[in-house]
């Protein structure tokens, strides 16, 4: 079973904004590494999108932790798109709606840092629209323009996680499929039933530490070769005696 992520995102910030320390939960929603924000300025780890002129999140959060430690009181932004560099993409950004927290940190009476929470990751339109409502409720006004901004955000998230869904299912179906290519092949050659044949995959998994989807593909390959060369030594596999 993989490691749950903690669902506390929180990275601490110095008086200069520099981030001190960084939670598990922070890392995995910003895409980054275990450790790899601690001594970095904010606003250099994550940069407003160039591409995007409707783009405030660095604005609305420089003044909300401002604010936070100002008045040494918890500033709540509500609702916030703030896209995130892509470490996957150079100069490409991810879409991303959070509902910011920041609260000072005080030591002793002495004000030494903040503590920005990014709340909740908004990625549905119900939820999101709850949450605009709640803030139009404690602020008073929403930009129009904003809103339309942040629910872009969400639809977009919504898609790519969509299209990831597709895709792993047709993933799965494709390895189920060529795993039972490879086990018919086995059956066939060794005369053995489905589930030896299984085993057989499995065990050839585990010697040669290969995922079995991999050594199922290379069986169904070299049977049935999609190019000229891999015909060649399919030939030869054929040819030799059962």
């Amino acid at each position: 079973m993989a490691d749950r992520v903690p669902s506390d995102g929180f990275v601490v910030l110095d008086r200069n904004l520099t981030i001190r320390a960084a939670s598990a939960a922070y890392e995995h929603a910003t895409l980054r590494g275990k450790g790899e924000l601690i001594g970095q300025f904010l606003f250099d780890a994550f940069p407003e999108d160039p591409d995007d002129p409707q783009a405030n999140g660095v604005a609305r959060l420089a003044a909300s932790l401002e604010t936070a430690m100002r008045r040494e009181e918890i500033d709540n932004l509500w609702i916030q798109r703030y896209d995130i560099p892509d470490p996957d993409a150079p100069g490409q950004f991810v879409p991303r709606v959070w509902s910011p927290v920041n609260t000072p940190l005080v030591d002793h009476g002495e004000l030494v840092g903040v503590v920005h929470r990014y709340g909740a990751e908004i990625s549905d339109i119900g939820m999101a629209l709850a949450v605009i409502a709640r803030a139009i409720d404690a602020t008073g006004s929403l930009p129009p323009t904003e809103i339309l901004h942040t629910l872009a955000a969400v639809d977009a998230v919504n898609s790519a996680r969509h299209l990831a869904e597709v895709e792993h299912l047709r993933h799965a179906i494709e390895s189920r499929d060529i795993i039972g290519q490879a086990k018919g092949m086995l059956m066939e050659r060794f005369d053995v039933d489905a589930a030896a044949a299984f085993d057989l995959l499995v065990k050839l998994s585990q010697d040669s530490n290969t995922r079995l989807e991999k050594i199922a593909r290379t069986l169904v390959n070299i049977d049935h070769p999609p190019n000229a060369a891999d015909g060649r030594r399919a030939a030869s596999y054929t040819e030799r005696p059962r």
